[in-house]
């Protein structure tokens, strides 16, 4: 099997069983993956957080914990959320606000309403990655679109780089890899905390 039809098993397996997820199974999960990312990580040299809006309908890890945590226990940290740029098919960055509303797009994605104060990558300190699974080496699938890669590659070298993603996303016979896919420094589940990059750069 091709490396183009790999990954497409894997995501129809993926997907298929996160659908099986009841909306209370996946708060739970979603609470305790949480716990493991707030448990591991230091938040008083991080200026800049960027992080996903979770996809409802794919039942992606919900971020809303870790938006309220920050929000109520790191005032100094400045969130940032992505936004779809359909046509230069890139992500634009923007920082999240009070007063920000936010909208689903034509992908299920929240994103926030206009006018907004736009954010580069290169002044991020951590980036909170979604993802359907992972490899014990710490490479990521997607949805093959290709914006995290394209994102991520932006990113200073020092800046964090955090999977959030569910046990069961983890893959033991490693994934397909292509030269332009960005690995993960860290994958965070419910069971664990995955570390792949070297101790200079862990916290």
């Amino acid at each position: 099997m091709d490396s183009i039809a790999l990954k497409k098993n894997i995501r129809k397996e993926k997907k298929a069983w996160r659908k099986t997820l009841s909306p209370e199974e996946k708060a739970a999960r979603g609470q305790k993956i949480f716990e493991k990312w707030r448990g591991r990580f230091s938040l008083k040299p991080i200026c800049y957080l960027h992080l996903y809006q979770p996809i409802t309908a794919l039942h992606e890890v919900d971020t809303l914990p870790i938006q309220r945590y920050v929000d109520h226990r790191h005032t100094h940290v400045r969130m940032v959320v992505p936004v779809v740029n359909p046509l230069k098919n890139q992500l634009d960055h923007v920082e999240l606000t009070h007063e920000i509303e936010l909208v689903e797009n034509d992908w299920g994605i929240p994103e926030p309403r206009m006018p907004f104060n736009k954010v580069f990558p290169m002044v991020l300190d951590m980036v909170l990655v979604p993802m359907l699974a992972f490899d014990m080496a710490g490479n990521r699938l997607g949805y093959g679109k290709g914006f995290y890669d394209r994102f991520l590659s932006l990113v200073r070298p020092k800046c964090l780089i955090v999977g959030l993603c569910y046990e069961e996303g983890k893959v033991e016979t490693g994934l397909p890899i292509e030269k332009t896919d960005i690995p993960m420094d860290f994958v965070v589940t419910e069971q664990r905390v995955y570390q792949f990059c070297d101790n200079s750069k862990a916290p």
